[in-house]
């Protein structure tokens, strides 16, 4: 017999900047291909930069108990011509919980608010490399669209993304 584990999804708030600081520092350092900012920049994040952020209200994250096990990034469009769109990004769920549903339910929480906010469109890059990622995507319906060549470097070398949409 398997036994679902429950995780909570809500928006993030100034006072989980601790958390949240250390997430994206471990994802940084652990997975370089599924973020834009080095473990470095990550690391120079102030507590004040990190509330400031998160007080923006365009962070989820995905909670076991009290404990933050990951987060991702939702920001919808604002203006009239592409408010139907929103991008998701960086997304994360700390090694422990991977393979355990915790990233399904912080996708799914995501996908499911954005219907509520009348999104027609979720978008998000993932590098070519990122193989896990694509496969993880591909499975809630992604569909990749185009490449971004040269999107970002990691030690001056350059990488190419695939840009990802999911019609909702």
């Amino acid at each position: 017999m398997t036994i679902e584990q429950s995780y909570a999804y809500r928006t993030l708030k100034g006072d989980d900047h601790q958390s949240w600081a250390a997430l994206r520092q471990e994802g940084a350092r652990d997975f370089p291909l599924g973020f834009l900012f080095t473990a470095e920049e990550a690391a120079t994040m102030t507590s004040d930069e990190a509330r400031s952020i998160l007080n923006k209200g365009h962070t989820r994250g995905v909670f076991d108990a009290s404990y933050m096990i990951g987060y991702c990034g939702l920001q919808i469009e604002t203006l009239q011509q592409t408010r139907h769109r929103a991008e998701i990004g960086p997304f994360y769920v700390t090694s422990a919980y991977q393979g355990c549903g915790a990233a399904r339910v912080l996708l799914d929480g995501v996908i499911r608010e954005a219907r509520m906010r009348d999104v027609e469109q979720l978008e998000l890059y993932v590098d070519v490399g990122n193989t896990r990622a694509l496969a993880f995507y591909k499975r809630f319906g992604f569909e990749r669209v185009s490449v971004h060549p040269d999107g970002f470097r990691i030690d001056g070398k350059p990488r190419d993304a695939y840009f990802c949409i999911l019609r909702i």
